[in-house]
This record gives C-alpha cells, sequence and structure tokens, in this order.
C-alpha cells in the first residue's frame, strides 16, 4: 500500500509511517516514543500523513493510541490484522469511525496478475483483449480453450501454493510453503483467537477446521458436531462463527425457500482458500491425480471465488438441495433479482442437478439468467444448446475450471479498477493480503 501511496497518490515517502507490531522490538517501545521521533526526525510535509500499523492487536493500548491520532484531520489509520473479529470489537467500541475492508486469500485472476505477468499478459493482450463475459453470457468456444491451455497448469500450481502473497511466489519447496501455511493456521488460532477462546476451545475449532477441510462442501449438522466435540450447539454455532470470520471457512446457506427447516438450517462449508486446505491435510502434488478428491477442491475453490464476488457486488450466493439429495451447487442472487445457477463437476456431470429444476417453480426458472457447468477440461466446452428437456429459458455454458474461476475473479477486478481515485473507493474484496483491515479517518468539517 506504501507504494501506491507514492506512485498513484504521490504522497511524500515521509508522509508514510509503516509499523509492524508483529515485530516484538517495536511492541516494547512506548508508542509516543516512535511517533515523536518520526515527527522530528523526518519532519512530515503538509498534507495527509498515512500511519499502515501492521498487526495492530499485539501494540498495548492501540485503541487509545489511535483515537487520538484521530484527533487531527490530516492523519488516516489503516489498520491491519490477522485477529479481525478482536480489532472489529475494539473498534465498533471505541472508535466508531472507520470502514471496514474484508481481504481474502488471493483469488485466481490475482494470482496470476501478481506472480505470473507473462502468462497473464498473453491472455490479455493476445485472447481477451478487454471482452467481458459474465455481462454478456456468451463464452466462445475458441477463445475459452486457448485460454484454458494457458491456465491449466498454473491452476494447479495455484491450488498448492497460490492462496498467500507470502509464499506464492518464493522458490520454497512444496514441503517448506506448506510448513509456513500450517505455521499461519496456528498463529492465527493459538495466539490471535486466545482472547475470544479458552485452550479447550481453541483446539475444537482446529478439529472442526480439519473436519471441514476433509469435506469440503459439507452440509454442519451442529446436533453431530456438538456430540463430538462435546459442546453445546450455541458453542458449535460460535466455533462455525470464528472461523468464518477469521478468513478459514466459508458457510453457504440453503437457497431452497421450501425445503424443510431442519435442512434449511444446515450452512454448507468449505475451506476458505485451497492451498491452505492442502497444507493442514499434508496433500502434496499427488492431490493433482486424484479425480474424487480433486473434485471436493475444485468445488471449494468456485466456493470462495462465488462468495468473494457476492459480497463485492452486493449479491448473494448459495446452494439449493432437497431431502431427496436433488441438488445444485451453487446460486448466485444478483442485486436485480436475476440467477445465475452453476454447477461445479471436475468428474462426470451428475444428472441430478438438471432434475432439480424441474422442482423450482415456474417464477423461479425465469429468473435464472444464465447457467453455468464449471467442467475439469475442454470437454463440450462453450455456449451448448440444452437437451430438449432442459426446464430453464437461458443456454448452457461449459467452461472448464480454471477459465471460469480467471473469468470470475478478472471481472470483479475490472469493476474495482474503474475510476478509482482512493482507498475509500476501492471494493472490499480486491486486496492482495489476508485477513482484514481497518481504515480510520475523520473528515473535515465542510
Amino acid at each position: 500500500m506504501g507504494v501506491w501511496l507514492r506512485n498513484e497518490q504521490e504522497i511524500k515517502a515521509w508522509n508514510i509511517v509503516y509499523v509492524d507490531f508483529e515485530k516484538r522490538p517495536l511492541r516494547q517501545i512506548p508508542w509516543n516514543v516512535w511517533f515523536n521521533t518520526w515527527e522530528k526526525e523526518l519532519k512530515p510535509s503538509e498534507g495527509l500523513v498515512y500511519f499502515l500499523l501492521d498487526e495492530i492487536q499485539y501494540a498495548d493500548g492501540w485503541v487509545q493510541e489511535v483515537r487520538s491520532l484521530l484527533v487531527n484531520p490530516r492523519y488516516r489509520i489503516v489498520a491491519t490484522g490477522s485477529a479481525a473479529a478482536e480489532i472489529q470489537t475494539a473498534l465498533d467500541q471505541e472508535v466508531r469511525r472507520w470502514i471496514s475492508l474484508h481481504v481474502p486469500a488471493l483469488l485466481f485472476h490475482e494470482y496470476l496478475l501478481i506472480f505470473h505477468p507473462q502468462e497473464y499478459a498473453k491472455i490479455e493482450n493476445d485472447i481477451l483483449k478487454g471482452q467481458v463475459f459474465f455481462e454478456k453470457g456468451i463464452f466462445d468456444a475458441a477463445e475459452m480453450g486457448r485460454v484454458f491451455d494457458t491456465l491449466k497448469d498454473l491452476f494447479k500450481n495455484y491450488l498448492l501454493r497460490g492462496g498467500f502473497p507470502e509464499v506464492a511466489k518464493t522458490k520454497l519447496s512444496l514441503p517448506e510453503v506448506q510448513r509456513v501455511l500450517t505455521d499461519v493456521v496456528d498463529k492465527a488460532l493459538y495466539q490471535d483467537m486466545r482472547t475470544q477462546f479458552s485452550r479447550q476451545d481453541i483446539e475444537n475449532l482446529e478439529r472442526l477446521l480439519e473436519y471441514v477441510c476433509r469435506n469440503p462442501g459439507v452440509l454442519l449438522d451442529k446436533s453431530k458436531v456438538s456430540e463430538t466435540l462435546e459442546v453445546s450447539r450455541p458453542t458449535t454455532a460460535r466455533y462455525v462463527k470464528a472461523l468464518d470470520d477469521g478468513d478459514f471457512i466459508r458457510s453457504l446457506s440453503n437457497h431452497n425457500r421450501g425445503g424443510k427447516k431442519a435442512l434449511k438450517a444446515k450452512p454448507k462449508l468449505y475451506p476458505a482458500d485451497a492451498s491452505l486446505r492442502n497444507a493442514v491435510l499434508g496433500r502434496t502434488e499427488e492431490v493433482l491425480n486424484q479425480p474424487e478428491e480433486m473434485g471436493h477442491i475444485v468445488e471449494g475453490v468456485v466456493a470462495t471465488h462465488l462468495s468473494a464476488y457476492a459480497q463485492a457486488e452486493g449479491g448473494q450466493v448459495g446452494y439449493w438441495r432437497k431431502n431427496d439429495n436433488e441438488e445444485v451447487d451453487f446460486i448466485y442472487q444478483r442485486t436485480d433479482g436475476k440467477y445465475w445457477v452453476i454447477e461445479s463437476k471436475y468428474g462426470q456431470p451428475d444428472p441430478k442437478w438438471l432434475r432439480a429444476f424441474i422442482q423450482w417453480s415456474k417464477s423461479e426458472r425465469e429468473r435464472v439468467s444464465s447457467c453455468f457447468l464449471v467442467n475439469r477440461d475442454k470437454t463440450g466446452i462453450g455456449d451448448r444448446t440444452p437437451p430438449t428437456d432442459w426446464p430453464l429459458q437461458c443456454r448452457l455454458n461449459v467452461v472448464p475450471a480454471p477459465v471460469f474461476l480467471y473469468l470470475l475473479s478478472r471481472e470483479l477486478w475490472m469493476k474495482a479498477n474503474i475510476n478509482e481515485n482512493s482507498v475509500g473507493s476501492m471494493k472490499a474484496n480486491t486486496g492482495a493480503l489476508t485477513g482484514k483491515v481497518e481504515v480510520g479517518e475523520v473528515r473535515k468539517q465542510q
């Protein structure tokens, strides 16, 4: 962000203050000491001053110090931290004037843009040439095939190491990368959550995370999980919320408004990042040759990308399921009330998802504007003519998983970068760091 402030906003270097409170020596220096040193030695110029405070939850008395800084209308505070819930609670109670930006793990387009610029340039300049696809609803088979050929190997690498900037570009071996990622989990659970949970609770959180990683897309039965962990149902719900807020998992609700209450209450849980999931379970390159497990992994990545898209665009994403197991993997409801329906089938498509639409009311079927079958490879790629008994009015788009994920996250990035002139106008889900960002400011009176 400091580079962006200097290059794009033309902020002088001495008006940008970066403090990393994860470094123990900085935590031991009183706040006023480093602040006075900066002010005396660097002599900030006129104009706005930006304080970039990393892992702020480790700084003693940080809430009061931030409040004192915000008295000065020149100061802008950007506070990042992996203990998202703790930071947000403190801000709600004490600071009040702040903007929260949720920054998930890298989406596939971001991964290509940052770490594989040559392949990215080839796709954008030679193939896509500025086109948009989801708004038009037209997917050319030849173009999609060329994009797939460029992405297929990079996608495998993304699944194993791509979600975290800290390791995505390193020359570390995969075992070394996975040790870094498991350390991230240990730190987030055993350090960042210790103010909210007991040691036993944290061990249960770790068990629940491993369960979701082993079973991506699992329907959460709170009674069974509560019995296994020997806790109450409300405590299980609290665990799920903590893992969701901490960017460990994603939770999707059932879109079937007419289903039984017991089924509607069961959320579908996915790991929030494939590389973190594989690190937790110790899955290395061999997982890429296991179609069944890859199907679960890819479904989880589709879920996280759709969740990011929905949060940024103001839409809603869920799944549709009945007691007879007829199911549609994902339904994205746009802000205009129209639906996208998405089925992730890395192996052979299951005809049950087609039969599920027959259960829908006519009015709901008419609201479906786009239908996607996210496939393993180029088989049947493109805008397809559906079977004669197709219950929807729209056509079926068959898109390989790497292409679908790239185009979805690409469209989000394109929208977020139109006429962007300030931090305040940035979309919430287009950052390249994992965790939460809290932005506090005091605006001048007009």
